[in-house]
């Protein structure tokens, strides 16, 4: 062989990392790090991915900054990292993109083990070696360990800590989601354990006003806080972290520290990284379908960590709510009734355990119509519900709610239907999920609505059958349907709900960089970088395939929890640097 194969030129016979857009043209203007020109890599590097090539080198700065460690982003992980690191004593600087007076957390709920507002209000505590194991086996064993028992563990405290500064008032704000239990509220299904341990800010005390005063404790504690700055790249000196380079409306800024904190937010906004990290998805699309992202996160963080040699996840990197078909609106959110297809059968199980990973088994299927059908009992069926993330909530006016849109579907089928007068000032309050549902008395009937004709006509009601004999039986033997959601579809009048399914939109990333359990950056031979850090949605393994919760808001408490432990991780490696 004229050359060794590295893990890289074999990614890129695989064709995992080539360019396929010509995006993340804003991160053009950033410099290199020195270790990856030490590499002697620039030519393998310049025939992948635009995103994966350093730019030149910045000599010329307008500001020079001593300090302890440099915290880049001001997301939930930043924020925690950068807070802790100041009541340590150390000198933190937070570098923050957006101006002050537009910048705004993302985000409202998270999941917090055994917090103390949560236990005094009755929510049952959670033993977090159980919580862990549950979190293996919906994950495949896949994430770092370290950090998911890092994060059971620590849940308490850090969301304690977190919440300290807030006022009764401020907690009166807060709402516990899925708590207290609704009576067919499961807390398992199929093996999978869920949990209502929620903190839910909407009210006057959101999370942005939570982070203002979380960075009023930073402050006070010395840390400094610099908004309009962006990050640019990681100063490397012989394989360890001599300081960053970054710049604002004056120039470029020069810090000179030990260590650095990346905590960007992910690469949701680069549609280029997400094509190379997330080929399983690229390969997905179908016609004129792209990658797209909620998130204006353009991927600068998971960039400055791979310049500065950090190992790239090379397995699929979980997208929140992306894997999987569109179908939020409608056939996602009714787990509950039975799915079909343009061909009249079944082709999933349609209550998988997670709603992130239940759609997982509609990607690789066609882009025709598909349809969620259900019977007059469906109200009672609806109730059965899960605590995890766009879950529903089965109060009484949501399934009052439900039951008037299907007593309007079936007055329109049997043109009963009056359209209500809108009383001037009254504003329409529908079910947390709007579907317009289409009925019928016979099963015959609502195929023929639904445009399934001959032999897709004939397999609707086949499989129909076939399913109600499944609930009977208690035992799925097409899909695997738990048993206690098995819900029958032969009580008339029936309904149905149509969806032209697309390549579903990612609220975030979940993944990049590779660390090890104190978030401490690995380069290519799995080795810890001396002083150099990723915290929150830039740091790996600590998801799946894809993301989950088995308590709604996950990322967020995770990013809270593991934020500090990351702030306590530096702290130790400074007072030994």
């Amino acid at each position: 062989m004229e050359k060794e194969l590295s893990r890289r030129n074999f990614l890129k016979g695989l064709g995992v990392v080539g360019a396929t857009t010509a995006a993340a043209t804003a991160l053009s203007a950033c410099s290199p790090s020195t270790s990856k020109s030490e590499e002697g890599s620039t030519d393998e590097v310049s025939q992948g991915s635009n995103w994966k090539n350093p730019p030149a080198e910045v000599t010329d700065f307008a500001q020079e900054i001593d300090c302890d460690v440099v915290v880049c982003g001001h997301g939930f992980a930043g924020l925690t990292a950068c807070r802790e690191l100041a009541e340590e004593g150390k000198s933190v600087y937070l570098v923050e993109k957006q101006p002050e007076d537009t910048f705004a957390p993302v985000g409202n709920e998270f999941a917090a083990l055994n917090a103390s507002i949560l236990k005094e209000r009755g929510v049952p505590e959670i033993d977090p070696v159980e919580f862990f194991q549950n979190w293996m086996l919906i994950t495949g064993n896949y994430p770092n360990q370290e950090l998911v028992m890092k994060f059971a563990q620590n849940s308490a405290a850090n969301t304690d800590w977190y919440l300290s500064d807030l006022s009764e008032e401020d907690f009166a704000t807060m709402a516990t989601a899925f708590f207290p239990k609704t009576e067919h509220q499961l807390d398992e299904l199929s093996g999978v354990k869920f949990w209502p341990s929620v903190c839910s800010f909407y009210g006057d005390c959101n999370q942005k006003k939570i982070h203002e005063y979380n960075r009023a404790a930073a402050k006070a504690n010395g840390a400094t806080f610099m908004f309009g700055t962006e990050a640019q790249y990681v100063i490397m000196n012989d394989g360890a972290v001599a300081g960053l380079v970054a710049s604002d409306a004056n120039g470029n800024i020069k810090f000179n520290c030990k260590a650095v904190v990346i905590a960007c937010g992910g690469f949701g906004g680069n549609p280029e990284m997400m094509t190379d990290l997330m080929p399983d998805m690229a390969g997905a699309l179908v016609g004129e379908e792209a990658l797209s992202s909620m998130s204006a996160n353009d991927g600068r963080g998971v960039q400055m960590a791979y310049w500065a040699g950090a190992h790239l996840e090379t397995c699929p990197i979980p997208g929140m709510n992306m894997k999987g078909l569109s179908l939020p609106g409608k056939m996602n959110c009714l787990p509950q009734a039975v799915w079909i297809d343009e061909n009249g059968k079944r082709f999933c199980n349609e209550y998988y355990p997670t709603s992130e990973q239940r759609g997982l088994a509609t990607v690789y299927r066609s882009r025709k119509t598909k349809f969620a059908v259900l019977d007059s009992n469906f109200p009672e069926y609806r109730q059965y519900t899960i605590p995890q993330h766009a879950g529903f909530t089965a109060n009484e006016e949501n399934i009052a709610s439900l039951q008037e849109s299907l007593d309007t579907a079936y007055a329109k089928f049997q043109g009963t239907y009056v359209e209500p007068e809108e009383k001037e000032g009254e504003q329409s309050q529908g079910p947390v999920t709007q579907v317009e549902y289409i009925a019928d008395d016979t099963l015959e009937g609502l195929a023929a609505q639904l445009g399934l004709e001959g032999e897709a006509a004939t397999n609707f009601v086949e499989t129909i059958n076939n399913y109600n004999a499944y609930c009977e039986a208690g035992a799925d033997m097409e899909f695997g349907r738990d048993a206690k959601v098995l819900f029958p579809v032969k009580e008339p009048p029936f309904y149905a709900c149509t969806f032209d399914p697309v390549l579903g939109e990612t609220m975030v990333t979940c993944g990049g960089i590779i660390t090890d359990g104190e978030q401490n950056a690995l380069d290519e031979n799995f080795e810890p970088i001396a002083g150099l850090y990723v915290s929150g949605n830039d740091c790996g393994r600590r998801f799946g395939y894809e993301y989950i919760t088995p308590i709604p808001g996950c990322s967020l408490g995770m990013a809270i929890t593991l934020g500090r432990e990351c702030g306590k991780s530096v702290g130790k490696f400074l007072e030994t640097a």
